[in-house]
Order: structure tokens, then sequence, then C-alpha cells
């Protein structure tokens, strides 16, 4: 492959993979704030899923490593769990 169009394809690739990060930090600042301000459980719980979809997603397609997505994923549930007791 041409070196210019491998450039333009990464440089596509880039961005594409930087719009679905993004996206993914919203969600997932979503849900922490939602724990934080002790919103109704049933709007945490489905933020919580919400984001740990996105996760899955995000590691799926090898944008953020599994263990990381796991990690995150762990400790948004357990924070969950601590704020609705």
């Amino acid at each position: 492959m041409p070196a210019e169009k491998a450039h333009r394809r990464s440089k596509t690739k880039q961005l594409h993979n930087h719009s679905i990060m993004s996206e993914t930090r919203t969600i997932v600042s979503a849900a922490k704030k939602a724990i934080a301000s002790e919103e109704d459980t049933e709007q945490v719980q489905s933020l919580v899923n919400k984001a740990v979809q996105q996760l899955d997603k995000v590691a799926g397609k090898k944008l953020m490593h599994k263990n990381t997505a796991a990690r995150s994923k762990s400790r948004l549930i357990a924070s969950a769990k601590s704020a609705t007791k």
C-alpha cells in the first residue's frame, strides 16, 4: 500500500477511534456523576449498565485493553453498590 494512502487511512481511523473513546469517557463520567449525586437508584443503575456496555464495546474493538476496561467496570459497579446502600 502506498505510504500516502496508509497515512490517510490511519488518520481516518484515528478520528473514528477518538470519537468512540470520547463518547465512552462521557458515558462513564455521567454514570460517576449520577452515583456521586445519589440520584434515583433506577437511573443510576441504567447509567451504570450503559457505561458497562460501552466499556465492553470499546474493549472488544481493542481501543482499550480488556483488563483496563474490566477494572473500570469493577470500580464503577462497586461504587454504585456502595452508594445505593
